[in-house]
């Protein structure tokens, strides 16, 4: 059988080397445009940073060790123009435009994504993209050429981070534009909030809500106009705005595609051909539930397409395995914060009435033990039966830890009672007999059992003034270190006093608070103990507040 792979990056390299271990006699054939096979796309921001010094250790494999040890045939250099489908060949272009016609048994398109970049930052000196090890050195020969001081990165997603984090690492004053009213879009808004502040924290020009309409040559560099016509200056841009689907070939020969260009596949991988396949960064899965994202551009699902794949592209028809879509589990580096999330966000789950959501402060180990650092932890649950439905956390180290404990219970649909009974590795350097998964899980089994129920900063504003008590249970030095507007402060010690010793009416509202909303939690338990029916907790407490207060001022 002759399997014929177009693109040669992770997805298609990984494919071609899996299948070879699992079927010896397959004639396995990779076509990719570029002299650069497998190779570690993650890495190129660091790579331009200088945190990676040597270019080669970028590749996982080439051609040469492909063919050695694997016997797969690497034509690279080598452009697809076209599918023939009823041929059953690809018509490829070499460096020398030179045609031939490769002919397949099953076909497996590769084709990954590519950043998009608009036609006013085309063939433009300064403006750059980072998508492939060539564009990496073109940048990173820039700067050794030019003594860059300023420079633009437009776009807040991963890459854009990680650009600017590495080009503030080099001492070059960066500005980030973004689109979007805050970076990292799988976060929440007020997980965000921590992002934005460590990048103005570190020097970072930030502005949301900007968008970038053209970039103007000057004679000392170049101009950057926003949509507002805000006019930048700068020396150096480098364009993160997303990426697009490869997917010309897949919709010229006629197979489905979405509306925004994505190949269509079912759970085999299959795409509308029965012999021809697709993965990676190009494809949209039919069917996927709701616990899983259909499409998602990261190293990791393409790796798992990649087994899969392999063993279908073998298997007897009925035996193939089923790829069931990516629990987006990433994660990020931002300067001396980690950011990440697994799961769906309270975007994605907007308008769902079942959707609960608690947020803890806690430290990344025992607090006594020196420099114990706060993880910011989010995790969103169904109120009916407790399922986890996502996380978010934001911290300075353990946030990997977290993330990856929540995404293993909810690939085996685990709930927050599970999250509850885990076991972390406790030691005083690494970690809390509670960790920040466990004080999650308790909390969020807290509201489930209707012992406490959470409201949000953002909910404050709704709350009528007129019949509503505001108490702030923290300790009075830390309530004149600064408080929320409206609260009174009463101290945790003194609230079975204060009711026993005033009349205070049940009939109005109680929302309470404290540092991070364990104290706010042990008053809410007082309050319904002693007969008070309308008390809520507010999640995460002041920390929560101040974040989600800063956050909107500097939008």
């Amino acid at each position: 059988m002759k399997v014929v792979i177009i693109g040669g990056a992770a997805g298609g390299a990984s494919l071609a080397t899996r299948l070879r271990r699992i079927a010896e006699k397959v004639q396995i054939t990779i076509i990719e445009q570029s002299p650069s096979i497998s190779y570690a796309a993650c890495a190129l921001p660091y790579y331009v940073g200088d945190e990676i010094h040597d270019k080669d250790s970028l590749y996982v494999a080439n051609a040469k060790l492909l063919d050695s040890r694997y016997r797969v045939r690497v034509k690279d250099n080598t452009k697809a123009v076209s599918i023939d489908r009823k041929e059953k060949c690809v018509y490829v272009k070499n460096i020398l435009r030179q045609s031939e016609k490769v002919y397949y048994d099953k076909l497996v398109i590769a084709t990954g994504s590519r950043a998009f970049k608009p036609s006013f930052a085309e063939n433009k000196e300064g403006v750059f993209c980072l998508k492939s090890v060539e564009e990496a050195s073109l940048l990173k020969d820039y700067l050794k050429e030019h003594p860059v001081q300023e420079a633009i990165v437009v776009g807040g997603g991963f890459i854009g981070l990680e650009t600017c984090e590495n080009l503030n690492h080099l001492g070059i004053h960066v500005t980030l534009l973004e689109k979007a009213p805050q970076v990292l879009l799988p976060l929440d808004p007020e997980m965000a909030g921590y992002v934005h502040q460590e990048l103005r924290n570190k020097g970072v020009k930030l502005f949301l809500n900007t968008g970038i309409s053209s970039i103007e040559k000057e004679d000392e560099g170049l101009v950057a106009i926003t949509d507002s016509g805000d006019k930048l200056k700068t020396q150096l841009v480098v364009m993160a705005a997303g990426v697009r689907a490869n997917s010309e070939l897949a919709k010229d020969c006629g197979l489905e595609v979405d509306e925004r260009g994505f190949i269509m596949v079912d759970k085999t991988l299959k795409t509308s051909d029965p012999d021809i396949y697709a993965l990676g960064d190009v494809i949209n899965l039919k069917g996927c539930d709701d616990e899983h994202y259909a499409k998602m551009a990261l190293a990791s699902p393409a790796q798992k397409q990649s087994r899969i794949l392999a063993y279908n592209l073998v298997a007897n028809e009925g035996k193939e395995h089923h790829y069931e879509g990516a629990l987006g589990t990433s994660i990020v580096r931002v300067l001396s914060l980690t950011a990440g999330s697994v799961g769906f966000n309270s975007l994605w789950l907007k308008g769902r009435e079942d959707v609960g959501f608690v947020t803890v402060h806690a430290a990344d180990h025992v607090s006594w033990y020196p420099t114990a650092h706060p993880v910011h932890l989010k995790l969103l649950f169904s109120k009916q039966d407790g399922r986890v439905l996502g996380a978010q956390a934001v911290g300075e180290h353990d946030v990997d830890k977290a993330l990856e404990v929540v995404s293993m219970l909810k690939l085996k649909h685990g709930t927050v009672y599970d999250l509850v009974d885990f076991e972390s590795a406790y030691a005083p350097p690494f970690s809390s007999p509670r960790s920040p998964v466990n004080m999650a899980g308790a909390a969020a089994v807290n509201q489930l059992e209707n012992l406490v129920h959470n409201v949000s900063a953002q909910d404050l504003s709704s709350f009528d003034p007129e019949n509503t008590v505001f108490l702030d249970v923290r300790e009075e030095m830390e309530f004149n270190q600064g408080s929320i507007p409206g609260f009174i402060n009463v101290k945790l010690c003194d609230l079975r006093v204060k009711i026993g010793m005033e009349e205070l009416s049940k009939e109005k509202n109680y929302v309470v608070t404290c540092q991070v909303g364990v104290r706010g939690y042990i008053a809410c338990c007082i309050l319904k103990g002693l007969g008070f029916e309308h008390v809520y907790n507010l999640d995460g407490g002041y920390v929560s507040w101040k974040n989600f207060e800063q956050n909107k001022l500097t939008h």
